[in-house]
Order: structure tokens, then C-alpha cells, then sequence
């Protein structure tokens, strides 16, 4: 190439280098990206809902949509703000379409209440825009009167506060710009607003929900009235005012005030107050608030009401008031205006006291006969408070006599399945040498919240008893008594006593007369003995001792009730347990002892028996007939079935006696009946209202050499024989005596339990056994377990109110059925006789049918199910 050509090529490049240099970027600069919100903005929504427009934003460049661009979408991080749906997070991205709009996902508020401004941007380009968004609070869900309720004012004078009234939604937030009305009464006692010299003001909520009214003057009438802050759709809110003419109003506690009550039970006397003003004058329609302690000691009012309004008196009367489960004084206060000092109700829930009692076989020195009474004391929620107790075996294993044994406080002692009344009482006791290292367990059916059947249930021993509600006082009454116990004498032989006598000088003293029938004496029975003691008043826990040296036995004594009282030997060398029952206020013949059915049965060292059955009597003739069973398992007698006749005679003081011809029930033959206050029942002392009256009856036939029955039962009233009356709800309950499983080993097992009843079929029954001598094959090495009980009553198409029953117990792996006989005396109480044909048992116990079990003083426990079905 020649020099020419370069110096041309040449001058070509320094033109175009000039050209570009001259091209500035004032002349061709890139048009810049823009973002703006083109929709979702303003809005708002109410807390944790969703806003009803997503966010949309719109990029261009130069006046151009964008597409591809990313924008990103950030809502505060703290405060008022929200989510989106896409992430559940405050931020999230979202590309522009072809028309440069960016979408975002559903946008929900958070829980926040407040202003909230999310921002737009797009990646790598500082312009933003803004949505302008508001969490605001739920609909009006309720209104309260926060300020100026319970003021009072004289009349025609302003009240001292305005009235403050707060609306909030469903999750508590202000409700703000919400119109309240202010309503004060049209006529009477009343008031006027500041703002309209009206009844009547409307006012408009903050953002604290508050709507405050102008100054409120009252009226120129005296009394009690309310001012309703209303909103559409929630129910008002009121402020108690009172237009006074004297000086400030007055509360007063004027009826209630102090009582008592057991724990779980209603105080007998609602709480009053009354309402005055300075002038004495009562002012009506004022509103009481009645308030409880919230912990400790206290209570309920019936429906939760605490509140009352007085009457044109002034008087206020609360809804009745029941005890909760914890032992304790208190006070119950109940206001009334402001500046007036509240009224004071002091109140009390009382403990619950239960006297208690069984006889059966022991295991930890025996098998031997023992007796166990006592008294033990429980709140409401099943602790034990305290209590104390005799034992006596007769044999070395007794209570430090005179002393008692103390039982100790103990933490849900009482435990207890609330839908069947079955469950345990656990006694620790001083004395280490009884139960397990001194700690008993009962076992518990309660019949109702005042009476259960117990065994004991701890594999020490083996026994039936009773647990019933005490009413305490410091003497006994003065009056006529009737009486049995059945034990052991000083050479372990059975012994039994039935009696009449009165207690006089204030409880004190007694005289009277008994029998007694000792197969260990060299001629028995000895009827009609006459006798006398003293009687020492009854302790905290209702026991006391009485003392008669022609009965030879010294016996404590732990009260029922003002006719009940359960008593237990306590020499070192003999024992027994027993019943004193009170006579009433009349005297007794023949045509006091009616139809009737009775049980009675020997104790568990006696020859063993039992025997129940019905009869009708001819008062004149002092003649009766009937029908009855007898199972003498020593003697490998049965009777059952059979036609029963005899003589029998009642005297004034209700001494008397009833016999049955030789041969006709077996050996039983000579019984003794004591007769009792026809109003008392001698299953539950605490029923007053049904199964009332009858006697307490003593098997006296040891002068038969070769049979020698003692024994001791009951006889109550035959009042319903129908089948249809046998149903419902039972607890139950037995002492059984069975053959042992070894020659070194006790006799006996116990049972209680719950049911149904159902066209006579006993169902859905759980029960506990004691059976420390392993009968049931195998019992726990603790000696207890639980059972299923079923079986189904056939009426005797012959005689009317007696049944038969194949009765299963279950329990563990060993079912057995018992040929069982059942006697009516009514729909609520009947007997149960056992009489196997192969002689290897026999038990008496009863059906007794439940009642409520409201406020039982317990711990809650789920019930027990056996382990197996009935062997069939």
C-alpha cells in the first residue's frame, strides 16, 4: 500500500474518533426504569383476615411496560404488618408480565393493630413505590362498663366520674369509631347528661374502644338504678348508680352470717343484706355483688350468681350458697356503691366425720377374731384431717385402752370413682403393729354421700362393716336404746348379746336389760338380765366408754347420731363390735312387730351360719308364719325354702322375743328382738325417709348342745314385694365364710360392690374382695382384688318378695357362682343369703339401693374391672 492510501485510511479513523467523542450522553442516555402502585392501595382489613386486593405495581421504561423485571414486595418487619400467602413471610417477588404489572399473592393481616405501609421496588433499581394498608380491629363483640359504675350521688347533684364504657372484638382488640348510646331510665331514680340535658347520649369509641360520656347528674329521686351502654348486635354494658339523699349508702350483713356448713354442702341459710342510705332510709333496686376468697376455703352460689338487687325493703338475698371441698372459716363480702365499707359474712365449711365399724378374721396374729371402731375425720377433696380408733383382738393385738389409737392426717386418703361411690380409705395409724406398719385400707362402697359398706382391704385381715356420717355432740341423749354385739369371750368361743335400757342424768347413766348367749359358758343362753352402768360423754370424734360390771365386758362407744352408736369391747382377753340404737319417744306391743323380713348370721368365730326370710304376724294372738333359708355350714345344714311358724311376744319397753318352731329353719330357733324407733333405718341411721323401723334380733339357740348357734342380724319392715321395685342402681356387700384352703389358714372373704339392676339382672357390677386367705384361686399375694358380679333374680312364683340367684363373682382367674337367695323388704333394702348345696360356703349380706352421691367427700379415681368372666 502506498503512503497515499495509509494517510487516507487514516484521516478516516481521527473523523470517526471525533464523531464518537462529540456523542455525549446528554444526547443518547437509556430511558431509567419506573415502578408505581397501580392498585391494592389504600385498603384495609380486620385483624388476621386477608386484604381484599392483592398488590399490584406496574414498571416501565421510558412510558414503556417492563417485562421480566423482578419486584420485590417487603411489609414492615415488626408492628402493624402481615404476610403473604406465597411464603407465609413479610416479603416476597413477584415478576412483571408482558404489560409490566407485577401481582402478589394474597396479602393477610397480622394480629396488629395500626397503619402499615408495604413498599415495591424492583432488583438493582433504587425507585420504589408505596401501598398504603390498615390492620383494624374485628367487629364489636362486647362492651364493659370499665369506669363510673357503683358511685352514688345525692340527687340533683353530678356524679363524681364520668361513665367509661370499652368496646373490644372477639380477640379483645379496641373497637374504634364505634357509636355507644348511654341510656339512663326514663321515670324514678334517674339522671341527665351534661351534653343534651337528656336520659340519653351517644358517644363515639377512641382507638383504646373507650366512649366516655359527658358529666351525669342525678335526678332529683332517691334509689338504685342502671345506665345501659348499648351497641348494635352486643349485649349492654350497665353502671350500677344510686341517687342518695343522705350521706353515703350503707351495706350491711343482716341475715347468714355466721353458719356453717359441711364440706360439698349447702349452707342452710342464704346470704342477706340490706341497703340504706345516710337517713336510714333503704334504697331499693341497688345492685349487691357478693364476692368468695378464690383460693382456700369457700364456695359456689347456685347457677354462678353472685349478684342481687334489693327490694323496696333495701334487702338483698344471694342465690343459696354451697361449700367447696376445703375445711375452713372465711369471709364472703357483698358491696354495694362506692364508698360504701362492705358487709361481712363469716362462714365456715366444717370436715366430715365418719364413725366406722367390722368384725371379721384377722391374719397378722391369727387367723383370729377382731373388732375395729372408729371415727375419722375428711374435707371435701378426700384428706384425711385426723381421727381415732380402737382394735381388739383379743389375743394381745388391741389399741393402747384407755387411749385410742390416732389416726394421722393423710393426702387423698379417700379415694374415690364418683359415678359408682367404690373406691379406698387409707388410715395411717400410730399404732405400727396393725394394717400394713400401722397403715389400714378400707375398702368403700358408699350407698349415698353419708353411708358406704366397708371391708378391710389390705390383706392384714379380712372383715364387713359399715362407714357412716356423724352428727357430734358433747352428751349423749337421754332416752330408751336397744342394743346387740356378737364376739369372742376369754376362751375364743363365740358370745353374743342383745338388750334394752335408757340412758339418764344427762347421759351419763344407764339401766336396763340383756341377753347373752356364750357357747363357752357352762349353761347359755341368760335372758332377761338386768344391769346398770355409767357412761362417760362422747370426746371430739364422738367416743366414749360405758362401764357395767353385770355385763363383764367394757366397751367404747363412737357416735352416728343423736340414735346411733357403734360399739366395740375393748378387754385385752375378749372381743366384739355391735350396734345401740335408739327406741323413739313411745312404748311398743305386739302390733308394732308387722310383716317383716330379717337376716342373721353367726360372727366369723361362731359355728357358721346364716339365715334370712319373711314372715307375717297376728298381733293378737302373738302368732306368726312365713317363709325363710338357713345355711349351717358347720352343721352341713341346708334349709332352704322353708315354711317357718312361731310365737312371739313384744313388751312396752321393747324387750322381747320370737321362736320358731323346733325343726322348721333348722337349728335356728330362739331369737331375741330388740326393738327400735320406728323413724330410724337400721342399715343407714343418716335415711330418715325410707326403710324405716324394725329390731335388732340375737340367735340364742346355744342350749342346743349339738347345733349351738349364736349369731346377731336385723329385722326391718316388709313393706314392697314387687319385682318392678327391685331395680336401679345397688351397692352390695357380704361376709362370707368358705372352707380353708389350708388347715393353717383363715375361713373368710368379704366383698362389696355396684350395679344395675335390670328386669332383675344384676349388670355391669365391679366390686373389691378381700381375701387374705387366698380362697379364690389365686388371690394376689396382697390378699385383695377386684371382681365382676352378675347374676339374674328369679321370683319365687310361691311366695311373694323372695328370689333366687346364681351369683357370679369373678375374680382374677377363678370365677365361682353362688346358689344365692334374695329377700325384699323393699325396692331399697333386701337381703342376701348364700346356701351352696355342696356345703363349701355361705355369706348374708344385703343389697342396698343407691342413692345420690353429690359432693361425696373424695379424691376422683376411675373404677376398677375385673380380669376374667364368671366361670359358668
Amino acid at each position: 500500500m502506498n503512503r497515499q492510501a495509509n494517510a487516507s485510511i487514516l484521516g478516516l479513523i481521527f473523523l470517526s474518533l471525533g464523531f464518537l467523542t462529540n456523542c455525549n450522553s446528554s444526547n443518547f442516555h437509556t430511558p431509567a426504569e419506573a415502578i408505581a402502585a397501580t392498585s391494592g392501595t389504600p385498603q384495609s382489613t380486620a385483624l388476621n383476615t386477608a386484604f381484599a386486593a392483592p398488590l399490584v405495581a406496574t414498571v416501565t421504561m421510558g412510558g414503556s411496560p417492563v417485562s421480566g423485571a423482578f419486584v420485590i414486595f417487603t411489609a414492615p418487619a415488626t408492628g402493624a404488618s402481615g404476610t403473604f400467602a406465597s411464603n407465609s413471610s413479610n416479603t416476597e417477588t413477584d415478576t412483571t408480565n408482558a404489560s409490566g404489572v407485577a401481582t402478589s399473592s394474597t396479602f393477610t393481616a397480622n394480629g396488629t393493630i395500626g397503619a402499615d405501609v408495604v413498599t415495591a421496588g424492583v432488583a438493582g433499581v433504587t425507585a420504589t413505590t408505596s401501598f398504603t394498608l390498615t390492620n383494624t380491629s374485628g367487629p364489636p363483640a362486647s362492651i364493659a362498663a370499665t369506669s363510673g359504675s357503683l358511685q352514688d350521688a345525692h340527687i340533683s347533684t353530678a356524679f363524681g366520674e364520668p361513665l367509661v364504657a370499652t368496646l373490644v372484638d372477639g380477640n379483645q382488640n379496641p373497637v374504634s369509631g364505634v357509636s355507644v348510646t348511654f341510656s339512663a331510665p326514663a321515670t324514678g331514680a334517674s339522671g341527665i347528661f351534661a351534653s343534651n340535658s337528656s336520659n340519653t347520649e351517644t358517644d363515639t369509641t377512641g382507638a383504646n374502644g373507650q366512649a366516655t360520656s359527658s358529666a351525669f347528674t342525678a335526678d332529683a329521686t332517691a334509689g338504685a338504678y342502671a345506665v345501659t351502654a348499648t351497641v348494635t348486635g352486643v349485649t349492654p354494658a350497665s353502671f350500677e348508680l344510686t341517687n342518695i339523699t343522705g350521706a353515703l349508702v350503707a351495706i350491711a350483713a343482716t341475715s347468714g352470717t355466721p353458719q356453717s356448713a359441711p364440706v360439698n354442702a349447702t349452707f342452710a341459710i342464704r346470704l342477706v343484706a340490706t341497703v340504706v342510705d345516710g337517713n336510714q332510709n333503704p334504697v331499693s333496686n341497688a345492685l349487691v355483688t357478693f364476692e368468695v376468697p378464690a383460693t382456700g376455703a369457700g364456695g359456689t352460689f347456685a347457677g354462678g350468681v353472685n349478684t342481687a338487687r334489693t327490694n323496696a325493703s333495701g334487702v338483698a338475698t344471694s342465690a343459696t350458697f354451697t361449700a367447696n371441698g376445703s375445711v375452713g372459716t372465711y369471709t364472703v363480702t357483698a358491696t354495694v356503691a362506692s364508698g360504701a365499707e362492705p358487709a361481712n359474712f363469716i362462714l365456715t365449711n366444717t370436715a366430715l366425720n365418719f364413725a366406722f365399724y367390722l368384725s371379721g378374721l384377722e391374719s397378722i396374729n391369727g387367723p383370729g377374731f377382731y373388732a375395729l371402731a372408729g371415727s375419722v375425720a375428711v374435707d371435701g377433696d378426700g384428706n384425711v384431717l385426723g381421727g381415732e380408733q380402737d382394735y381388739n383382738d383379743g389375743d394381745g393385738l388391741t389399741s393402747p385402752e384407755p387411749s385410742p389409737d390416732t389416726i394421722l392426717p393423710g393426702t387423698a386418703a379417700l379415694l374415690v370413682d364418683p359415678t359408682t361411690g367404690q373406691g379406698t380409705l387409707t388410715l395411717t395409724t400410730s399404732n405400727t403393729s396393725l394394717g400394713v406398719s400401722g397403715v389400714e385400707t378400707l375398702g368403700v362402697q358408699f350407698v349415698n354421700a353419708y353411708h358406704a359398706l366397708i371391708v378391710q382391704f389390705d390383706g392384714s385381715a379380712t372383715s364387713s362393716g359399715s362407714m357412716d356420717l356423724q352428727t357430734l355432740s358433747s352428751t349423749l341423749n337421754d332416752g330408751n336404746y336397744a342394743f346387740t354385739l356378737s364376739g369372742i369371750d376369754r376362751g375364743f368361743e363365740s358370745i353374743v348379746f342383745g338388750g334394752v335400757f335408757s340412758i339418764s342424768s344427762s347421759g351419763t347413766a344407764l339401766a336396763g336389760t340383756f341377753d347373752v348367749d356364750d357357747a363357752g359358758a357352762p349353761a347359755t343362753p341368760t335372758q332377761g338380765t338386768a344391769f346398770s352402768g355409767t357412761i362417760t360423754g362422747p370426746d371430739a370424734f364422738g367416743r366414749g366408754t360405758i362401764s357395767s360390771a353385770a355385763l363383764g365386758i367394757s366397751l367404747n362407744y363412737y357416735v352416728v347420731g343423736p340414735e346411733a352408736l357403734r360399739i366395740i369391747d375393748v378387754d385385752d382377753s375378749d372381743s366384739g363390735a355391735g350396734s345401740v340404737f335408739g327406741q323413739g319417744t313411745g312404748t311398743f306391743s305386739n302390733a308394732l312387730l308387722g310383716k317383716s323380713v330379717f337376716g342373721v348370721a353367726s360372727n366369723s368365730f361362731g359355728n357358721l351360719y346364716a339365715a334370712a326370710g319373711m314372715f307375717t304376724t297376728d298381733a293378737d294372738s302373738g302368732t306368726f308364719t312365713g317363709v325363710a333359708d338357713d345355711d349351717e355350714y358347720d352343721n352341713d345344714t341346708i334349709v332352704p325354702a322353708a315354711s317357718i311358724a312361731g310365737n312371739y311376744s313384744v313388751a312396752t319397753n321393747g324387750y322381747g322375743s320370737l321362736t320358731i318352731a323346733a325343726g322348721d329353719l333348722g337349728d335356728v330357733s330362739v331369737l331375741g328382738i330388740y326393738m327400735t324407733d320406728p323413724l330410724l333405718n337400721l342399715n343407714d341411721p343418716n335415711n330418715t325417709s325410707s326403710g324405716l323401723g324394725g329390731a335388732l334380733v340375737a340367735d340364742l339357740d346355744g342350749a342346743n348342745p349339738t347345733a349351738a348357734l349364736n349369731g346377731t342380724g336385723v329385722l326391718i319392715p316388709q313393706t314392697d314385694t314387687s319385682p318392678a321395685s327391685f331395680a336401679g342402681p345397688y351397692a352390695f356387700g357380704a361376709q362370707a365364710f368358705n372352707n380353708p384352703r389350708l388347715p393353717t389358714l383363715g375361713w373368710e372373704f368379704d366383698f362389696i360392690g355396684q350395679g344395675s339392676v335390670e328386669s332383675r339382672a344384676l349388670s355391669n357390677a365391679t366390686g373389691l374382695v378381700s381375701d387374705p386367705f387366698a380362697i379364690f384361686n389365686p388371690t394376689g399375694p396382697d390378699g385383695t382384688d377386684t371382681a365382676n358380679f352378675s347374676g339374674t333374680a328369679t321370683p319365687d312364683p310361691v311366695n311373694a318378695g323372695r328370689y333366687t340367684m346364681k351369683l357370679g363373682i369373678a375374680v382374677a382367674s377363678d370365677p365361682v357362682n353362688f346358689t344365692t337367695v334374695i329377700y325384699q323388704a323393699a325396692g331399697g333394702q333386701l337381703f342376701w343369703l348364700d346356701e351352696e348345696e355342696n356345703d363349701d360356703n355361705v355369706f348374708l349380706g344385703s343389697l342396698q339401693q343407691q342413692g345420690s352421691l353429690t359432693a361425696l367427700p373424695a379424691a376422683q379415681k376411675r373404677a376398677a374391672n375385673a380380669r376374667s368372666t364368671q366361670k359358668q
